[in-house]
């Protein structure tokens, strides 16, 4: 007789077995993961209890897994606790050396020959014939100006070019490059975001390259969210996705220093609200996101000067239902700043995503004031 995949639930017990030392009681591990007493209990003594996917990343975060615990299919429990220890994350170093990891960057950087001032000319004749005369390391300087000038496809030639020679800095940049190919597959004008995915969880799984570089969980994060919210029906949203995307933004938020923080934490409050409107009842989730808002603002100091900020943190004011105070900061930003084109359009399309799965009135507002100002700024 043939067996179905294990459930959720068969897997959550597994690990309560497997991890008693974390679990202890359904009181101390409902504790750790901010969920009711009567919520664990039931998880631990039903046998077809269900998992929705925020029950799923609370212990994915309990138990300090990956996210792809619960999308494995496992037909005995013994296979999936033999496998199970594959799925506990890499904690971070303590010897990391942060600043070390920096310097050596800009060491790297001042290196490359400076190509800020290249012409158009001059960079079509490098693109044309001239690739083979340069050394690696300015053929990837050159691939990031390119990237920079929206010049995605021709960027990834430029890498393509890097791979295909035998030298030192393939291999000794092998990391950076792979991670450079993730960024521009996942570009808007791109979208290749499987591959993308592919390269990212490499770098992850078997590299632990995040430690490094904790960016790469933004990305993988950001990956995931697009083919998670890529239908414009939120009935055929894929929830594994979606996930994903949230346990691997939490992880980068964690081990962002404060200050960068905050991109991670205004996208979880963003899919926290869209998922509420696709699993449960959206009005009566708002405490997590203040918690989360409460715990960025403790240790985030505002740049005032850079829209990325300032607008992340009306978002936040907007997503807790004060449209008044997050008008006012961005109002005060625009009488001092100027905001660019693509600054402006990034917050639209995160916008018209949102309310695309919310129908979010304050999110109508808010956007509403902010097309209303573009328009008299531009």
């Amino acid at each position: 007789m043939s067996r179905y995949d294990l459930s959720d639930n068969e897997k959550f017990k597994v690990m309560i077995r497997v991890y008693e030392d974390i679990f202890i009681s359904s009181d101390h591990f409902a504790k750790k993961i901010g969920v009711g007493r009567a919520t664990v209990f039931n998880w631990k003594k039903k046998d077809k209890a269900s998992f929705n996917t925020r029950s799923k990343i609370k212990i994915c975060q309990g138990f300090d897994l990956l996210d792809s615990v619960w999308s494995d299919s496992f037909g005995l429990e013994a296979d999936f606790e033999e496998h199970l220890s594959q799925y506990k994350k890499i904690a971070p170093l303590k010897t990391i050396n942060e600043k070390a990891i920096v310097e050596g960057l800009k060491k790297e950087k001042e290196k490359s020959m400076k190509i800020k001032n290249l012409s158009n000319n001059e960079s079509k004749r490098l693109l044309e014939n001239r690739l083979e005369k340069e050394s690696a390391s300015f053929m990837f300087s050159f691939a990031e100006y390119l990237k920079s000038n929206k010049q995605i496809e021709e960027a990834l030639k430029v890498l393509e070019w890097i791979e295909e020679r035998e030298n030192t800095f393939k291999y000794t940049h092998e990391n950076q490059i792979r991670h450079f190919r993730a960024i521009l597959l996942s570009h808007d004008s791109i979208q290749n975001w499987d591959e993308a995915i592919h390269i990212l969880r490499s770098l992850y799984h078997s590299r632990h390259y995040h430690l490094e570089e904790p960016e790469i969980l933004t990305l993988l994060a950001s990956n995931y969210k697009r083919k998670a919210l890529n239908s414009s029906n939120k009935n055929e949203i894929e929830l594994t996705f979606l996930t994903s995307a949230l346990c691997l933004y939490q992880d980068a938020y964690n081990l962002k220093p404060d200050n960068n923080k905050y991109y991670d934490a205004i996208n979880l409050a963003y899919l926290y609200n869209i998922l509420d409107t696709i699993e449960s009842d959206y009005a009566e989730e708002k405490k997590e996101i203040q918690v989360i808002y409460n715990e960025l603002s403790r240790v985030w100091r505002i740049d005032f000067t850079s829209w990325w900020e300032v607008i992340s943190d009306a978002e936040f004011l907007m997503l807790l239902g004060d449209v008044k105070m997050a008008i006012l900061k961005v109002t005060n930003f625009l009488e001092l700043h100027k905001v660019k084109p693509f600054e402006i359009d990034a917050t639209f399309r995160q916008l018209e995503l949102y309310i695309n799965f919310t129908n979010d009135k304050n999110a109508i507002e808010f956007q509403n004031y902010l097309q209303e100002c573009w328009k008299n700024i531009k």
